[in-house]
């Protein structure tokens, strides 16, 4: 009995030991160097080594394609538009002078000699752009004080920096410290200093024909159902164009503006993107045109539509596209401003010999109260004013940029809570004049940062389209 215990002992000993010498084996294979861990550690750096290699060769493959095609692409500006080059890649192209431009992917260059007169590029349905050149050290938000009147927030100043007579007109704007761009401001300002500059779109933004509220109009009239005041909805997949002879997009809100600017390029298919005009782009624009323009900063009223448009402006076009709205004032009662009547429809005609528009108001049939005169203030009651369609009078046209001067008011990205609001308000940054007030006091330059609310909307206020090359 005492022998088959031992030996069972003995067996337990030698089960035990061959167990822990199996355990040593079995951790070595799962955890030692060269175990089924370390293994598995390796081959899966070697696969994501691999993976890395294959990306890189593929990324040397796509650009040597996108060279191969480069290559075969318009060299010059000239070339393009002969050619009539729809570009498949992003592709630097030199104009006469050797001054140079990108042309993106989707598009194709449609007129304009040199660079400094403004060279046009289009997409495949018509919306046109024209390249801003500039360096990202040119690429830059025009310097303001911030200074304070009397009242404490807000001021009417047109000196730049101190200097009484650089003439950039700042609204409402220099004495809030709190404004702030809505943009990415380090992504476009790369791709300004890899391609040199930026675009701008050609037209203030245009009602697109999807929209319920497209007015759609030919040589012979009207074909629409009127004038139409529901442009802040932007449901389903609306986009803005830039076009020549459609009707402006107003009456919208800057947030909304912004949503429907990066709308209208994405994903792929084009080689930039879009957004609302940002406000380093406009003081930049509005540099480059006042080169060749000297005083417009400070007096636009030849090269837009202003109040003053039919005497001093000489929009002499006998076809234009318009809307004529008047504009409510109650001198009797403390001189208030009560609102638009807004015009029927849009109309072709002359802008200089009369309107035949009608109106409608809250009173009902504003049209026999047109410039009623008030006697008791020796004042009308009624101001009437135009909208114009985009680019409907080529005196408009600056550098082959339509309507930047007057018109509409611009929305930029910019916007600002004025030192803190109680209601948390945000307020838009509007720029350069338009179709009820006088350019030399609003001209191209005009940055207004008064408390218009970036959700308001109203019909003289538009937007503008920006690109970036990718």
């Amino acid at each position: 009995m005492l022998k088959n215990k031992g030996i069972t002992l003995i067996a337990l000993v030698v089960t035990i030991v061959v167990l822990l010498i199996l355990a040593g084996v079995s951790i070595t294979a799962v955890f030692g160097e060269n175990g089924i861990i370390s293994g598995a550690q390796k081959a899966k750096e070697k696969t994501d080594e691999s993976i890395k290699q294959e990306q890189e060769d593929v990324g040397k493959l796509v650009n040597q394609l996108e060279e191969f095609e480069r290559e075969g692409l318009p060299d010059t500006v000239k070339e393009a538009i002969q050619k009539g080059t729809i570009f498949t890649v992003n592709k630097q192209i030199k104009d006469e002078s050797g001054k140079t431009m990108t042309v993106p992917k989707g598009f194709k260059v449609k007129e304009g000699t040199t660079i400094d007169e403004g060279v046009v590029i289009a997409d495949s349905e018509g919306n046109e752009f024209v390249w801003v050149p500039c360096t990202v050290d040119e690429y830059k938000k025009h310097e303001y004080n911030n200074t304070e009147n009397d009242a404490g927030k807000r001021v009417q100043d047109k000196s730049e920096s101190g200097a009484a007579d650089a003439g950039w007109n700042t609204w409402y704007y220099r004495a809030y410290s709190d404004w702030k761009d809505d943009v990415d401001e380090k992504a476009n300002k790369e791709s300004v200093k890899n391609n040199g500059g930026f675009y701008i779109a050609r037209y203030e933004a245009g009602v697109p024909k999807e929209a319920s509220f497209y007015v759609e109009a030919s040589a012979e009239g009207v074909k629409s159902k009127g004038y139409q005041t529901s442009k802040n909805d932007i449901s389903g997949d609306v986009k803005p164009v830039s076009k020549k002879g459609v009707q402006a997009w107003n009456l919208i809100s800057q947030i909304n503006a912004k949503e429907v600017s990066g709308r209208m390029y994405s994903g792929d298919t084009y080689g930039v993107r879009s957004q609302l005009v940002d406000g380093t782009a406009w003081d930049t624009a509005v540099t480059w045109i006042s080169k060749e323009y000297p005083g417009i900063e400070k007096d636009s009223t030849k090269y837009g539509n202003y109040a003053s448009s039919k005497g001093e402006n000489q929009i002499t076009e006998d076809n234009c596209l318009f809307a004529g709205h008047l504009y409510k004032y109650d001198k009797k009662n403390s001189n208030a401003s009560i609102g638009w009547c807004l015009g029927k429809s849009y109309q072709y005609g002359s802008f200089t010999s009369g309107y035949t528009d009608n109106w409608t108001d809250a009173d009902g049939d504003a049209s026999s109260k047109y410039n009623e005169y008030d006697n008791d203030t020796n004042t009308y009651k009624y101001r009437h004013f135009v909208e114009m369609a985009t680019g409907a009078s080529d005196n408009t046209k600056l550098k082959n940029i339509y309507d930047m001067a007057g018109n509409m008011y611009e929305y930029t990205t910019e916007y600002g809570y004025h030192g803190g609001t109680s209601n948390g308000e945000r307020y838009a940054v509007r720029r350069g004049g338009c179709f009820n007030v006088y350019g030399s006091e609003y001209p191209i330059s005009m940055r207004g940062g008064e408390a218009f609310a970036t959700s308001a909307s109203s019909p003289n206020t538009g937007f503008r389209v920006a690109l970036y090359v990718k």
